[in-house]
């Protein structure tokens, strides 16, 4: 071996010891040996042997698949970052959801505790309430000088302001109502009516008089009806009157009971569960007829009682709301009338109405351009010789139309006390700050009178409150009433 070969043998292992191999798969043949700078190498050993990476990644112990590749993994610190950002949004998530449920309960809380207050301030109101009515009635049933006793009610209230929604009026038809009942007291029939009326001695009129008495034929005198959740005793006491003036008039043969149910929703310028007219239903019944009702006929009153005797009017929006005019058929059970059952068919129609004691009806919205209506006591006023008729012969008028025609309508106003009525002859008491008293006028049949022990002319009717209001739903009132009032008697004719 020369010189030249020996040198350059100790080159090439100088060399071989200052280098490193790298497998692709981790072995050692050179076929697939890379060979790195010495620089290099040492620092990548260095990462290898200490497991100190660099911000760019670490090189995996066992190569890439790929041709002379090594495998880079994630910075910890960089997983780490990642893992950091998804916990601090799920960390504002939970908060938030935690805000949230926070404020609803803050709101739940909130709503409870007014809740509760409002309860409770109800409560306290209805105590001092019933507080009030039980000396109230206290004070009557221990007074010499009333003549009728009171039992607390627990449906009785205190007057109060009732913000019931008034319907919009319609004016062509209220003013045309008011053209009719013009051409019905012009009529022969009504002419006829006050002949007799004038002609008829008072000498004949009996001193105690019911019609329950005079016309047993007829079952609707008797009937006592519960208006229930709906302020409709105009309609409840008109379509009484109409049903026992048919009757009478028909001498029992035609007992058909009459719809209130089809007035209130029906008839669009009487009135609704907030109140009406009673001239207006009897006008609606002379003009547009009103179909069976009852139980088994053509439109039942479907009013729940269960509300109070009586039910507050408060209530009585609730009813309003379910109250809608039908025209099509009759109840499904009902078949009676000669098509079937169809509404239309069974209309029973009246022939005229007419109001007793003068009064006033409104023609426009708000109620101050009110237009006074023909009466009965209006035509004696203007003919009777001697001028207008005292209290006396008022009262007179109204008992020989009792007694001659049946039943009429009697709207008066309706105090405190009253509903705590149980027995005997009602009037207001105490007398004083009687109109403070006032819940609302109410609409009632009148179907009678008598005199008490002190010679006193009272009225006897039927309220619509249901049986066990009363004597038995009935009641008797003392016509000095109409000292204070002008009360509303109508009526009309089959």
């Amino acid at each position: 071996m020369g010189e030249r070969e020996v040198k350059r043998r100790r080159q090439r292992r100088k060399g071989t010891d200052s280098e490193e191999t790298f497998a692709g798969h981790g072995g050692t043949g050179r076929s697939n040996a890379k060979t790195i700078p010495p620089k290099i190498a040492n620092a990548t050993m260095k990462k290898k042997c200490s497991g100190i990476s660099s911000a760019d990644g670490i090189v995996h112990s066992s190569a890439s698949p790929v041709a002379g590749g090594v495998h880079f993994l994630p910075h910890p610190s960089a997983r780490h970052r990642h893992a950091g950002g998804i916990l601090r949004r799920w960390r504002c998530l939970a908060c938030s959801l935690v805000s949230l449920l926070l404020v609803a309960a803050a709101i739940l809380i909130c709503v409870a505790v007014f809740t509760h207050l409002r309860a409770e301030a109800r409560r306290k109101n209805r105590t001092d309430e019933i507080a009030y009515l039980k000396g109230l009635v206290e004070a009557v049933n221990s007074a010499t000088e009333v003549k009728w006793k009171a039992r607390f009610n627990p449906f009785g209230i205190r007057q109060s302001t009732f913000n019931h929604q008034k319907a919009l009026k319609n004016l062509t038809a209220i003013k045309e109502y008011v053209a009719h009942l013009e051409h019905f007291f012009d009529s022969p029939q009504m002419k006829e009516h006050l002949k007799t009326l004038e002609s008829f001695p008072e000498a004949q009129l009996p001193r105690n008089f019911d019609a329950r008495d005079k016309w047993p034929m007829c079952p609707s005198i008797h009937a006592v009806p519960n208006q229930g959740g709906c302020g409709s005793c105009y309609a409840v006491s008109a379509m009484g009157v109409a049903a026992d003036r048919t009757c009478i008039h028909t001498n029992g043969t035609d007992g058909t009971q009459l719809s209130a149910l089809d007035v209130i929703e029906c008839c669009e310028v009487c009135g609704n569960c907030f109140g009406g007219d009673p001239l207006k239903a009897m006008v609606s019944w002379a003009l547009e007829g009103v179909v069976s009702g009852g139980p088994d006929g053509c439109r039942p009153y479907a009013v729940s009682s269960a509300c109070g005797t009586p039910c507050t009017p408060n209530l009585y929006a609730e009813e309003q709301a379910k109250r809608k005019c039908r025209k099509d058929k009759c109840q499904t059970a009902y078949y009676k009338n000669s098509a079937g059952g169809e509404y239309a068919a069974d209309k029973r129609k009246g022939s005229f109405a007419y109001t007793l004691f003068p009064r006033k009806m409104s023609i426009d919205q708000a109620g101050n351009d009110r237009v006074l209506l023909p009466s009965v006591v209006g035509h004696f006023n203007k003919t009777s010789s001697a001028g207008p008729l005292t209290m006396d012969q008022i009262r007179t008028i109204i008992r020989k139309e009792l007694f001659l025609y049946g039943p009429t309508t009697l709207a008066l106003p309706l105090t405190e006390e009253f509903l705590h009525y149980d027995s005997g002859i009602f009037h207001p008491f105490p007398r004083q700050h009687f109109d403070d008293r006032i819940i609302y006028w109410h609409v009632v049949r009148l179907i009678g009178w008598g005199h008490d022990e002190d010679d006193q002319l009272f009225w006897v009717a039927v309220n619509s409150f249901g049986e066990q209001w009363g004597e038995n739903g009935f009641f008797r009132v003392d016509t000095s009433l109409l000292e204070d009032y002008g009360l509303e008697y109508e009526a009309g004719m089959p």
